[in-house]
């Protein structure tokens, strides 16, 4: 109703999955990271988990989507199955054919698929989703599919998607042999008042919105109260908020909006998910990586000549033009969160945030990228470069960082 007013080529809140509409917020950001090393690792089990309507599957869509040809995905969605309609709808899925009534031949076509695609160069991965309904007979065969092997590598990744009472299922005494095999858990973060302004900003600026819509700043605040920072809640009142804009015929989104569309949703007043809900206990130590004597380091140039260094002695680090962001870049061409550096298991990996123009790596457009020493990585009109250990020179000193006069030849 609503579409005509506002002069939108979409509706902006629409409820149905649309990978254009995919906002990577700083949870989202981070899980995607690590859901990338999983499948780079080729190992284990991964968990990924958030409260209803955070994105869960926007992210483990969003990565797949990123994947090479060579790997083949199952997503299996329906999980109130016991073990035999489990092993059927997970050959169903890969193609498999195999008899639906013999357990025994399903896990062997099962294997036999893997070991085929392993041979091939290609690599399996299953995906369930609202995992923490799966019964435990079901996730007994889920740890002895994780469990295939050939000649010393996994052949089948598995990723379990649900809602934060599956860790408290997987922490059982009597599911410790799977929770041992499970290699990374990320947990999904609703979002906070800041990344809920820009979350409608772009979802509106998707829509073809050119500044057809003034949502109040002081309605942020009730925005986040009311939906706990949970994307689909921030549709649907958002979806209502234009809706009540519009019966009003103003372009202006005001208080007065959000009491109509709260009257009208029946909603009552919530506390925030951000101050209320406590985050699920992890299911490993974490990937805090260890401290290694050499701090490596990300030094910054500008066209051609040293800006700033930055040690990379956290977990993870933002880069974009955002000011308060780990490293700024100072360019308008800088998306305004535009990629991130993450520290899984010692290793440095950088990855690309959807940003506008890209980011390179040695002169090659990445996604994700396993950092290697002298890596240079070019941003808008930046160059960062990498260093894994000590340089050589020691002509100048940035944040701990010895850095030369002048970018060295790429």
């Amino acid at each position: 109703m609503y579409r005509d007013f506002f002069q939108l080529d979409d509706l902006p809140f629409r409820l149905t999955a649309d990978s254009r509409y995919f906002f990577m917020g700083d949870g989202h950001a981070q899980a995607s990271a690590y859901l990338n090393y999983l499948l780079q690792a080729a190992d284990g089990i991964g968990v990924l988990t958030g409260e209803p309507g955070v994105g869960k599957t926007m992210v483990l869509e969003h990565v797949l989507g990123e994947t090479p040809e060579e790997v083949l995905v199952a997503r299996l969605q329906q999980t109130q199955l016991d073990d035999r309609e489990f092993l059927v709808a997970t050959c169903l899925q890969f193609g498999i054919e195999a008899p639906a009534d013999n357990k025994a031949l399903l896990q062997a076509a099962l294997r036999r698929f893997a070991e085929e695609a392993h041979y091939a160069g290609k690599r399996v991965v299953l995906t369930v989703d609202e995992a923490q309904q799966l019964r435990p007979e079901v996730l007994e065969e889920i740890r002895q599919l994780a469990g295939l092997e050939c000649h010393g590598r996994k052949i089948l990744q598995i990723v379990l998607c649900g809602q934060p009472e599956l860790v408290e299922r997987l922490a059982r005494p009597e599911h410790a042999a799977l929770a041992q095999r499970i290699r990374l858990h990320a947990h999904i973060t609703p979002l906070d008042e800041e990344e809920v302004r820009r979350y409608i900003e772009f979802r509106l600026l998707t829509a073809g919105c050119r500044q057809c819509v003034d949502f109040e700043d002081e309605l942020l605040a009730g925005i986040l109260h009311h939906t706990g920072g949970i994307p689909r809640r921030i549709n649907i009142l958002c979806d209502m908020l234009l809706t009540a804009a519009c019966m009003r015929n103003t372009r202006h989104v005001d208080s007065a909006c959000l009491d109509a569309a709260l009257d009208k949703l029946g909603w009552a007043r919530r506390p925030s998910a951000l101050e209320d809900q406590p985050q699920p206990p992890c299911l490993l130590p974490g990937p805090h990586p260890r401290t290694p004597a050499f701090v490596p380091r990300i030094i910054v140039y500008r066209h051609g000549r040293p800006v700033k260094g930055y040690l990379l002695d956290r977990s993870r680090l933002l880069i974009g033009r955002h000011p308060e962001l780990d490293i700024v870049l100072r360019s308008p061409q800088a998306s305004r969160t535009h990629a991130q550096i993450v520290h899984i298991e010692g290793d440095y990996y950088l990855q690309d945030l959807d940003s506008k123009n890209g980011t390179l790596v040695n002169r090659r457009r990445i996604t994700w990228h396993r950092l290697e020493h002298g890596d240079h990585v070019r941003i808008a009109n930046h160059v960062l470069v990498y260093h894994a250990r000590e340089p050589d020179y020691t002509r100048r000193r940035l944040a701990g960082g010895r850095v030369p006069e002048r970018i060295p030849p790429h």
